[in-house]
């Protein structure tokens, strides 16, 4: 199989697991043997069935799977969206350190803000409240219609000594 057919492959996994989400042994299965049939070297096998788990309640397994995919190297968006998903599940599973190593050098907008959002909520578990809502702010500003500027200076006041 070639490399764009099983990308079409994982796509369309995808779609129809959003289409109709089921949390079963059966579903991780079939997605277990589709990244089994990846002809890459690099770790975006690892990184789908990290994702499959995560989206079935396997959240503990995933992490180890995310990690595997990150030392067998993975493209820039699939890396993206590791470490966001990665630091949601090791929030999840009450490890906050992790969830804030992994996300310190994630881009703040990337995926839409959603690096932010589960850097806020990491950094609210720690008990870092005031980092945690400037971190939610600063997200939020580029979408604001007015009053960009009063917010970046408010959210700046809040960290600032």
């Amino acid at each position: 199989m070639m490399i764009d057919e099983w990308e079409h492959r994982i796509a369309a996994f995808w779609t129809a697991f959003e289409a109709s989400p089921s949390d079963g042994d059966d579903i991780v299965r079939e997605l277990d043997e589709l990244a089994a049939a990846s002809p890459a070297a690099d770790g975006r096998a690892y990184f789908e069935r990290a994702c499959i788990r995560d989206s079935t309640g396997r959240t503990a397994d995933a992490v180890s799977l995310y990690e595997a995919g990150l030392t067998a190297g993975l493209d820039p968006v699939r890396l993206t969206r590791t470490r966001v998903q990665m630091a949601s599940s090791q929030r999840a599973l009450g490890h906050t350190d992790a969830a804030l190593e992994v996300l310190a050098d994630a881009d703040p907008h990337a995926l839409g803000g959603a690096a932010s959002a589960v850097h806020a909520l990491a950094l609210r578990d720690a008990g870092r409240h005031d980092e945690a809502l400037r971190i939610a702010l600063e997200a939020l500003i580029p979408h604001l219609p007015r009053y960009q500027r009063s917010m970046a200076n408010y959210a700046r006041l809040l960290t600032e000594s």
